[in-house]
């Protein structure tokens, strides 16, 4: 009963009206009208600066909280009709120590750095971020109830400069880049932030209480802002692509080819009104996007592949509640990508198969009205594909491997008192032809009470296909409830996912069919004590059962504690077990089916040195132990970073994952024995399970070389290797134990995937780029064994790969700026 006693006091203490806790007074900052004309230069000299009163007391959050800034910081804000203006002085007793590596857009390196964080809806749960540092890199952001969201790209202004004293920061943020509400009088939610990267210390103006969940609504108030309008919003960013390719196999077909292509688009953005805004890409081309970490995939479970197109990471944080959206789905492996290679002639061979859909427009809309309401609209339209396939006399036919399809998103979120919301989400998949379509729907809510100490927080969903046959709802649901401001925190969770809830047309489950009752207790030390700066430690609890039958399936624990150095070296360490073994239902890939797994026992660390040093280590790794004699896996990664100067780094990875005597699916085989009553042979087919030991090696080595906060040259070079030997077969029997076979099946493999991604980028003007960028690909998995990984070094480029090399520009155009040159034209 005690886990329920937050609920009940949530119940008793919710109300629709109050502030969030703790209940202090908000610093407030006023900003002054600028009568002329700002530089941008990071001097702060026009009069305009001169005259208002600075923001000053700022008060750190690392690596001791609730204390005055080791140096001083003023920070002042000004407007006019186009944009605000943000100025910071950060004094500074020692300016030839100040730390300003330079870097590519949105990422830090070892630099000091200046933001302001601007929630202009008061609702504490959303805001946009605009960071400088001293080598004049910008960085922007969003920021919502998923964190930090990088991939949001604003155009805005910003100067630095290091003075006798320290540094200067002034940074203007159009009015185009931000929303607010349509008032005269406008009063914004604000913060600024500081990091003194030689000291390692952030310090914030509204201070930011780490026992308090939350950062936003942590801030203060800005004043004084009358009488501004949201301009006209409309901005397109046309672009050109050209590519060159070459594909080699000097393997059986000895195929040695090149191509070029070229491509034109446009993304256009709309200001619908001040709070919404439209989104458009026409015939979008996304080439200076990462490779994927490819990998041999062993398990039951579909891969899941990060977002690395910028359409689909900025501002998509209303479309990620409720995991009912994920973005790979949009131009990603076409829906019948199989179908080709089935019934091919013997003289038959496909000579070419798309592996992703081409993507023909992509729209969104997003944005969030003065009374907290937000919406959020997407929609994508994905070619039909087809593959092409060769006869032995030289004649073509093709296949279609995608359907026509659709894709849409609606979602609608409301802000509530408290940093409280409630989520609508509606997902749907039309396909052309006798493809089935799909939908889904959820609602998600995060309760809290005046406080801001506990939540009670759930969703609901449901998904269907439409499909002759099969138009059965799939249903989930969770809810949760804890305590998660103060030093001691704690959670418990339950989940269902119904047998047939399948969201994955647009979204992404592991896997389905289970119920989860999750606890968690965690306790964190955010003041030095002995030789740690701050520490944490915790443990969490997983009792799993299968939704339809209701059998349990496993029960898992683990126990951990963090914790950061004085010396800013970070240590991490953890054990975990699986006591009662597991009933795998999902490795036998047949329902009903399972397999009785032993128990496992592991332990792990992490150990990373101080960032700060030319040289910074990374080093982790775990081992686990089954019940099974002789079955056993450990794990090492190793990262080395060496800064040679404030532009060039190189950093290297080897990460080596290796399991003796692990267990899992080989095959089904169907074969004839003898009924023992009637004497007749009769056909059966066994799941075939395997004895095997894989091994995997990675290998990621980047170089990044910035020439100036607008210029930068990347390299990335990954290999992954794994090997698969198999020890010997077993039959699955009906207790989920394994039992003896004549099979005698060959799967040993032997997998590569070797990639180059290197990229030169130019900002050459605000919002415009121009990459420039090689890419190299091998992607390769053979029948075979015995193979060391020297060896496989000496053959990795006989194997078949590609080569492409890209350039694109991409310019930015604005409306408002364009009529304004016009006018004084």
């Amino acid at each position: 009963m005690k886990a329920f006693i937050p609920l009940l006091f949530f119940v008793l203490s919710f109300q629709s009206t109050g502030a969030q806790a703790p209940v202090v007074a908000k610093k407030q900052l006023q900003a002054a009208r600028a009568s002329h004309a700002i530089q941008i230069d990071g001097a702060l000299t026009e009069a305009a600066w001169l005259a208002v009163s600075p923001g000053t007391d700022f008060i750190t959050l690392e690596p001791v909280p609730g204390e005055p800034s080791s140096q001083k910081t003023e920070v002042k804000v000004i407007y006019d009709n186009t944009g605000i203006y943000v100025g910071a002085i950060c004094w500074d007793t020692e300016p030839g120590d100040i730390k300003k590596e330079l870097t590519q857009r949105d990422q830090f390196g070892n630099t000091d750095w200046f933001g302001a964080f601007i929630d202009s809806y008061q609702d504490g749960l959303n805001a946009v971020g605009f960071i400088v540092t001293p080598a004049g890199v910008q960085f922007d952001a969003k920021y919502s109830v998923f964190g930090e969201d990088t991939g949001w790209d604003a155009v805005w202004e910003s100067a630095a400069a290091i003075t006798p004293t320290g540094w200067i920061a002034e940074i203007k943020i159009p009015y185009a880049a931000i929303r607010f509400p349509k008032t005269d009088t406008q009063t914004w939610h604000i913060n600024f932030g500081r990091q003194i990267q030689r000291l390692q210390q952030k310090s914030f103006w509204s201070p930011i209480d780490p026992k308090v969940d939350g950062f936003i609504n942590q801030s203060g108030l800005l004043t004084g802002i009358q009488g501004i309008k949201s301009p006209f919003r409309l901005q397109a960013t046309p672009f050109l692509a050209v590519y060159a390719e070459h594909y080699r196999d000097k393997n059986a077909q000895k195929v040695n080819s090149f191509g070029r292509s070229f491509n034109g688009g446009l993304d256009v953005k709309y200001g619908i009104n001040d709070a919404f805004t439209l989104d458009m890409t026409l015939v979008p081309d996304f080439g200076e996007a990462q490779s994927d970490n490819q990998v041999l995939n062993l398990s039951p479970f579909e891969v899941r592949f990060d977002e690395n197109r910028q359409f689909f990471t900025e501002g998509t944080e209303l479309f990620n509640k409720g995991d009912l959206f994920y973005s790979r789905r949009i131009g990603g492996q076409p829906f019948y990508y199989s179908r080709p290679y089935q019934n091919l002639a013997p003289d038959e061979r496909v000579v070419d198969n798309p592996q992703q859909a081409q993507l023909i427009n992509a729209t969104k809309i997003s944005g969030r009205n003065k009374k907290g309401l937000g919406l959020g609209f997407f929609n994508a339209t994905a070619a039909r594909m087809h593959a092409r396939i060769e006869d032995g006399d030289g004649g073509f036919r093709e296949v279609e491997t995608n359907p026509l399809t659709n894709y849409n998103v609606l979602v609608l979120d409301q802000n509530l008192k408290n940093n409280s919301y409630f989520t609508l989400i509606h997902t749907t998949v039309l396909r052309s032809g006798e493809a089935y379509d799909a939908n889904s729907s959820g609602l998600v809510f995060d309760l809290r009470p005046k406080g801001n100490k506990f939540s009670f927080r759930g969703s609901g969903k449901l998904s269907q296909k439409y499909e002759p046959g099969n138009t059965d709802l799939g249903h989930s649901y969770s809810l949760g409830v804890g305590k998660i401001s103060g030093t001691l925190n704690y959670e418990l969770t339950y989940n269902v996912e119904s047998d047939t809830y399948d969201p994955n047309d647009l979204g992404f489950l592991f896997n389905n069919n289970e119920r989860s009752l999750a606890a968690e207790v965690n306790y964190q030390i955010v003041k030095p004590f002995w030789k740690f700066n701050r520490a944490n430690f915790g443990f969490n609890g997983v009792y799993n059962r299968l939704y339809q039958p209701g059998v349990f399936t496993g029960l898992e624990m683990e126990s951990w504690v963090w914790g950061q150095l004085k010396n800013f070296w970070e240590a991490n360490a953890w054990v975990f077990a699986e006591p009662a073994g597991t009933n795998d239902y999902f490795e036998p890939r047949e329902p009903g089916r399972f397999y009785k797994a032993p128990a496992i026992y592991g332990t792990g660390f992490w150990v990373g040195t101080d960032e700060r040093k030319r040289l910074h280590v990374t080093l982790n790794g775990n081992f686990n132990k089954s019940d099974e004699e002789g079955r056993w896996r450990w794990a090492l990664n190793f990262g080395p970073r060496y800064r040679v100067n404030d532009r060039l780094n190189f950093q290297f990875r080897v990460f080596s994952n290796n399991s003796f005597n692990n267990v899992g699916f080989a095959n089904t085989y169907a074969h004839s024995v003898e009924n023992p009553q009637t004497g007749l042979l009769e056909e059966v087919s066994d799941i075939i399970f395997g004895y095997r030991d894989v091994i995997n090696v990675e290998n990621t080595f980047n170089i990044n070389y910035t020439f100036n906060a607008a210029m930068a040259l990347s390299f990335r070079m990954r290999h992954n290797w794994t090997k698969v030997g198999y020890r010997g077969f077993h039959v699955l029997e009906e207790s989920g134990a394994l039992g003896p076979t004549d099979y005698t099946g060959n799967h040993d493999t032997n997998f590569n995937a070797f990639n180059i991604d290197m990229v030169y980028r130019w900002r050459f003007a605000p919002g415009s780029d121009l990459y420039l960028v090689w890419k190299n690909a091998i992607l390769d998995a053979e029948n075979r064994s015995g193979v060391d990984y020297f060896d496989n070094l000496d053959g990795l480029f006989d194997q078949p790969q590609s080569n492409s090399l890209s350039l694109k520009v991409i310019y930015f155009l604005d409306y408002a700026s364009m009529m304004k040159k016009t006018a004084k034209g």
